[in-house]
């Protein structure tokens, strides 16, 4: 029998999961998504992934094994507002908001209502998302491996701490996009020396995917690997020494810290204390 599922919500990543979950025989055909404010986003996703649309959120969530409350951060408090008076005990609420904390979310809805946190990356379209999820109050071992099957299905899953989200969201979550910005100014530089963006893009892909491949089943850390690459004098060491020389990788790791400050203030934002 298929598990049920409600997206509240019809964004970025509500699309990422429902596409990366389409294939899975255990959620086919069981998928609902409503998005009361932008109509074009659901009917898109109606057409494309022929689930099922709607703007009424009882239809949406009643009798529904498991609701993703997929949402930006500032939207969450009046998305569980529509649609805690729908609830029914025995239902699983997964949220993807980052930021919001565990306790936040257990304090908007009823009392004893099983929770889930969890945070995907939008690779879930292919499959390869890297996610983490931490495990609320009331969760029984069944939810837990339900949320887990969920997040399978698109990619890896590890369970967290509630306090180590905000660091998941940092790297990630927000992960893909420093890859994507990295692989930009690769595949404009290699334009800009002569090859086509076809050539270009189909180079930088290929370095990404096999470096990614290499460092997840070496047991050789990051630094030792790219050590590897540089012969004395040569083109590698060139590249490596400017970077260091100019404190790149301080500059990311700041840049990464920012992400991280985001996501812990996002969720000291909408603490329950701050209310």
């Amino acid at each position: 029998m298929d598990t049920t599922i409600a997206f509240i919500g019809a964004g970025e990543m509500a699309e990422a999961i429902i596409s990366g979950i389409q294939p899975s025989e255990q959620f086919t055909n069981a998928l609902t998504v409503i998005n009361y404010s932008d109509k074009v986003k659901l009917n898109r996703l109606q057409h494309l992934y022929n689930v099922n649309a709607t703007t009424d959120y009882e239809e949406a969530v009643r009798g529904k094994d498991i609701i993703v409350l997929a949402v930006k951060p500032k939207n969450l408090h009046d998305a569980i507002l529509s649609i805690r008076p729908f609830l029914t005990k025995g239902q699983l609420i997964v949220s993807v908001a980052a930021g919001i904390t565990l306790a936040t979310i257990e304090q908007l809805l009823p009392k004893e209502t099983v929770v889930i946190r969890a945070m995907p990356n939008t690779s879930a379209k292919v499959h390869a998302s890297a996610t983490a999820i931490s495990i609320g109050t009331f969760a029984t071992e069944k939810e837990v491996k339900l949320a887990i099957n969920l997040f399978t299905s698109i990619g890896s899953v590890s369970v967290v701490n509630d306090d180590q989200m905000d660091a998941v969201t940092a790297i990630a979550g927000s992960g893909p996009a420093y890859f994507y910005y990295l692989a930009e100014t690769m595949i404009n530089s290699a334009i800009e020396k002569g090859l086509s963006a076809e050539e270009a893009k189909a180079f930088v892909a290929q370095t990404m995917l096999g470096s990614a491949t290499r460092l997840s089943v070496s047991e050789k850390p990051a630094n030792e690997l790219y050590q590897e690459i540089m012969s004395p004098g040569g083109t590698t060491e060139a590249a490596i020494s400017y970077l260091n020389e100019t404190n790149s990788n301080l500059r990311f790791k700041e840049a990464i810290d920012h992400a991280y400050n985001r996501s812990t203030a996002i969720g000291q934002a909408f603490s329950p204390s701050k209310k």
